[in-house]
């Protein structure tokens, strides 16, 4: 159950009780110790393909001028800035757009960041989360709850700049795990 002021978001399958009370927010954030990383099913994957279409759509609706072209972050950006100008009200299209967004924002760290999609749970359920360097910085984003925590704030033009500093530090943590250290006689 979502905290209070919290939008329930729609969940990916019925069989997983799917948590969205504690989204990780930092950059690169250390796995609870009782949490577990799977990968997720064909269905949970499916559901993420169709999340990925309805942002398509989603950005079609809320910016026409980028309606038809590739999907890119900065006409995500535009798209969300324009629909929350809008004051939606709808909870059914809050939380969808709230999926796609977050699930668009997910696949270009997939993409772009060499994370990958895993379903991450711990004592509260579990969550679609992007997920890499396992043992090596453990980089763990809930790109849904970020985009809600976003639109709680109602907090526009942030999926750029957090790419960027996201794939920053995955980008930065992998350089320091690659360097081997030096034996000791060449320092």
């Amino acid at each position: 159950m979502p905290r209070a002021g919290q939008l329930p978001l729609t969940p990916l399958l019925p069989e997983r009780e799917y948590n969205n009370l504690q989204p990780c927010l930092t950059v690169a954030c250390q796995p609870a110790m009782d949490q577990t990383i799977t990968d997720p099913t064909k269905a949970e994957l499916d559901w993420v393909v169709a999340q990925r279409q309805a942002a398509s759509r989603f950005v079609a609706s809320a910016s026409p001028n980028d309606a038809g072209q590739p999907l890119t972050l900065t006409a995500l950006d535009r798209a969300f800035k324009a629909w929350i100008s809008a004051d939606p009200k709808d909870v059914d299209e809050i939380n969808g757009v709230i999926n796609a967004v977050g699930v668009a924002f997910g696949q270009f760290l997939v993409e772009g960041a060499g994370l990958r999609w895993v379903i991450a749970t711990d004592e509260h359920g579990s969550d679609l989360a992007v997920f890499g360097l396992p043992s090596a910085g453990d980089v763990l984003v809930y790109p849904a709850n970020f985009v809600a925590k976003r639109w709680e704030r109602r907090e526009t033009d942030f999926l750029v700049r957090s790419y960027g500093e996201i794939a920053g530090a995955v980008q930065s943590l992998r350089a320091e795990t690659r360097r081997a250290p030096r034996p000791w006689w060449k320092l």
